[in-house]
């Protein structure tokens, strides 16, 4: 590759950074929707579901809640995925601005030799 295809790459890759910002952004809003809505539903299940043994009464608020749980793990999921692939792309953007700098000095190299020290 030469500077003009990494540079290229690497506005490409800034493009995809910030839409994985926009991305997790909302990702993280949806999580805590989601977390919210299933505490909210599982306090409710649980000021229902008064009668039977301790293991009895939960079972019930499982049973309830499982559906918006359900949903909040996948929320979360979704809000994990989204921060890996940000951290992937940063990670991808880190090597072109490596390999500009080497292009970089490989072209100073060619045109004024190696430094000569004291």
């Amino acid at each position: 590759m030469n500077i003009a295809e990494l540079t290229a790459e690497a506005f490409r890759l800034s493009r995809k950074i910030d839409a994985g910002v926009t991305s997790l952004n909302t990702a993280a809003r949806e999580s805590a929707e989601a977390e919210r809505l299933y505490r909210k539903a599982k306090a409710q299940a649980w000021a229902l579901h008064t009668e039977g043994t301790a293991k009895e009464r939960e079972a019930q608020v499982d049973a309830t809640t499982a559906d918006l749980r359900y949903g909040r793990d996948l929320a979360e999921a979704g809000r994990q995925a989204a921060l890996e692939a940000l951290r992937s792309r940063r990670s991808q953007s880190s090597m072109v601005q490596s390999l500009i700098g080497v292009l970089k000095s490989e072209t100073e190299f060619a045109k004024y030799g190696p430094e000569v020290g004291p």
